[in-house]
């Protein structure tokens, strides 16, 4: 097996320490892991994808997830109840999946309900989620059917980029 000498400089020693004690492997086998996902995510990169960073959950309370991807399409629209404004970003991630990144903006006022229920005058509902799925069509029950009608559309145009017509 080839020998490869790696010179760190003396402010990297205690990251290359964390990692190793992290991973409770040689440090070859630590370097060699975060090469194989540098390279693909520079790879991926070169196919049009991109790292994408959302924020999820509610306003109070976000966290923060990352992952490679493609973006596909952006989506404004209500709730099929028709209690959320919706905003929606549509991605085709590195593994072939689709993620909708959902920013629900706020109740809309739009039943007699939210006008009897003093909870939806409140304006810190704000919150965001993201949904996960294998094909465009796994989004049944779960997305607006105006959005899984859109996803459906950009998946079509994903597959068949061109229609070719024999006229």
């Amino acid at each position: 097996m080839p020998n490869k000498t790696i010179y760190v400089s003396q402010n990297d020693v205690p990251v290359f320490e964390e990692a190793q004690q992290i991973s409770e492997e040689a440090m070859s086998a630590v370097i060699a892991k975060a090469l194989r996902e540098y390279v693909a995510r520079h790879q991926e990169k070169g196919k049009g994808m991109k790292e994408v960073s959302v924020k999820v959950g509610s306003k109070e309370a976000e966290r923060e997830q990352r992952f490679i991807a493609a973006e596909m399409g952006k989506w404004k629209g209500i709730s099929d109840d028709k209690q959320w404004w919706i905003e929606a970003v549509i991605y085709h991630t590195q593994k072939g999946n689709w993620a909708v990144w959902l920013d629900y903006k706020g109740k809309t006022m739009l039943t007699r309900q939210s006008w009897k229920d003093p909870e939806t005058w409140s304006c810190n509902q704000r919150h965001a989620e993201l949904v996960i799925a294998e094909q465009a069509g796994d989004w049944q029950n779960k997305l607006p059917s105006a959005l899984v009608r859109y996803i459906s559309a950009l998946a079509e145009r994903e597959q068949n980029p061109v229609d070719y017509l024999d006229i």
